[in-house]
C-alpha cells in the first residue's frame, strides 16, 4: 500500500482541513440524528410509564394498562429522517406528547417549507431542496396541502379588529394575475397601510378585487371601518390618483384631509409631455414637490407653469387640474415630507409580491393569492414591531405636539 509523503505546505494543509471537516460533520449528522432518536425513545417510554404506573414486570394494584409491543414511525426532522419505536398499550389510549398521531414530519420542517413557498421556490423544487438537506423529499401536493394552514391568517387580516389608534393612512393598488377558469385574469390587490404616533407601522388589510371601481374601494374601506378603524385619529390619507378609490374615501373619511401621491401624478405628467421635453419637464416639476413650504410651492409651479405652458399644455393641464391634492402634506414638518407625499412606503412589500409572481407567472387561483399576500404582509409586520424599525420622524413630530 502506497503511503502519501508528509507535505505541510499550505494546498496540502488546506486539503486535508477540508477532507477532516467533511469526515467530522458527516459523522455529526448520523451522531446527531441517533442522539434524536434514542433522545424521543426514552422520553417515550418514562411517559407510558407515567401513563401505566409500572415498570415492565411490576405487579402492583396502582396499574391502570398493560404494554403492547411497538409500532414503527418515520419522522422527518431538520436532522433528516430518523425511524422511532413507539410504545404502545392494548387499549390504544397512549398518546406520545412529542408528535400528534399520524404526523410523519417535525413543525420546524413545515415551516421551511412555508417559508421557502413563500420565498418564491415553487411545489415541486422545495421537495427537491428538502432531499438534499435531509435526505427525504416531499411532493408537490404535500407542499400545497402544508401551506393551506395559512387560511386562519388569511382570515385575520380580512375581518380581524383593528384598533383605531393611526394617524396616517396610505392607500394604493397593486395589479396581479390570478387564474380564473381557464386562463389568467388582471386583478387588483388594495391594500391599507398605517401608520401610529409612535412611529410604528402596519399593513393593516388587504382586499382582492376584479377592479379599482368605487363600489370595490367602497366596500374595502366599509370593511376597516367595521373593524375598527373609525378614523378618530387621522391626519392624513395619502392615495394614488384611482377615481373610484377617490369618490369612495370622500363617502368614508369625508373628514380627513386627502393627498395625492406624487410619485402617480409625475408618471401621468410625463406621459401627458411630448418625448423631447419629457425628461427636462417632469425633472423641473418634481421641484415643486421638494419645496420647504406651501408658498414656495406655489411659486414654483406658477414659474414652471408659464415655461412649459406652450411646450406641453397637456402636461401642465395635467398637474394644474390636481394640485390642490398635492399640497396637504405641507401641513406637516419638513422631516415628514418624503414619507408623506407618496405611496412609496408600502411599495418594498408590492416588489416582494411581483417577486414572488416572477416565478409562479400567475396565482393558482385567488385562495394561493390571498395566502402569499397574507403571508409576506405578516412577515413585514413582524419585522416592524421592533423598535428599531420606527419612523422617527413620525415619532418625534408627535412627541413635540404631545
Amino acid at each position: 500500500m502506497s503511503v502519501r509523503e508528509l507535505n505541510f505546505d499550505k494546498p496540502n494543509l488546506t486539503w486535508d482541513l477540508k477532507e477532516v471537516k467533511r469526515l467530522f460533520w458527516t459523522d455529526l449528522e448520523d451522531g446527531s440524528r441517533q442522539m434524536l432518536k434514542q433522545t424521543l425513545e426514552q422520553l417515550m417510554a418514562h411517559d407510558l410509564y407515567e401513563y401505566l404506573q409500572v415498570d415492565r414486570h411490576e405487579r402492583a394494584e396502582r396499574r391502570r394498562g398493560y404494554r403492547n409491543g411497538y409500532r414503527y414511525r418515520r419522522l422527518l426532522t431538520g436532522n433528516g429522517e430518523v425511524e422511532l419505536k413507539v410504545p404502545r398499550d392494548r387499549e390504544g389510549e397512549y398518546k406520545p406528547e412529542y408528535f400528534d398521531r399520524y404526523q410523519r414530519r417535525s413543525e420546524a420542517i413545515d415551516k421551511g417549507i412555508r417559508a421557502m413557498f413563500l420565498r418564491g421556490v415553487s411545489t415541486r423544487k422545495v421537495g427537491e431542496i428538502l432531499a438534499a438537506l435531509c435526505g427525504v423529499g416531499v411532493s408537490a401536493s404535500l407542499v400545497s396541502k402544508i401551506t393551506k394552514q395559512l387560511d386562519q391568517l388569511v382570515r385575520e387580516y380580512e375581518n380581524g379588529p383593528i384598533e383605531d389608534d393611526f394617524v396616517y393612512l396610505i392607500i394604493d393598488g397593486l395589479s396581479v394575475r390570478v387564474k380564473v377558469g381557464l386562463r389568467a385574469q388582471r386583478m387588483m390587490i388594495l391594500v391599507a397601510y398605517g401608520i401610529r404616533r409612535d412611529g410604528s407601522r402596519k399593513l393593516i388589510g388587504f382586499r382582492l378585487a376584479k377592479s379599482e371601481s368605487k363600489a370595490n374601494y367602497q366596500s374595502f374601506l366599509d370593511n376597516l371601518k367595521v373593524r375598527g378603524l373609525r378614523g378618530a385619529n387621522l391626519k392624513l390619507i395619502v392615495m394614488d390618483g384611482a377615481l373610484g378609490l377617490w369618490s369612495a374615501i370622500e363617502e368614508i373619511y369625508p373628514q380627513v384631509p386627502h393627498q395625492l401621491c406624487w410619485v402617480h401624478k409625475l408618471r401621468n405628467v410625463s406621459s401627458s409631455c411630448p418625448v423631447r421635453h419629457r425628461q427636462e419637464c417632469v425633472g423641473e416639476a418634481a421641484r415643486i414637490m421638494n419645496a420647504k413650504s406651501v408658498g414656495i410651492a406655489v411659486k414654483t409651479f406658477r414659474r414652471w407653469k408659464e415655461k412649459w405652458e406652450s411646450k406641453a399644455p397637456k402636461a401642465v393641464k395635467c398637474l394644474e387640474r390636481d394640485f390642490d391634492k398635492l399640497i396637504p402634506f405641507f401641513e406637516f414638518p419638513r422631516e415628514c415630507h418624503k414619507l408623506l407625499r407618496t405611496t412609496n412606503v408600502i411599495e418594498r412589500c408590492f416588489r416582494e409580491v411581483r417577486r414572488r409572481l416572477d416565478v409562479m407567472g400567475y396565482f393558482q387561483n385567488s385562495k394561493s393569492c390571498k395566502r402569499i399576500v397574507t403571508s409576506i404582509f405578516e412577515y413585514f409586520n413582524t419585522k416592524w414591531q421592533r423598535k428599531t424599525e420606527r419612523i422617527k420622524p413620525i415619532a418625534q413630530y408627535f412627541s413635540k405636539v404631545a
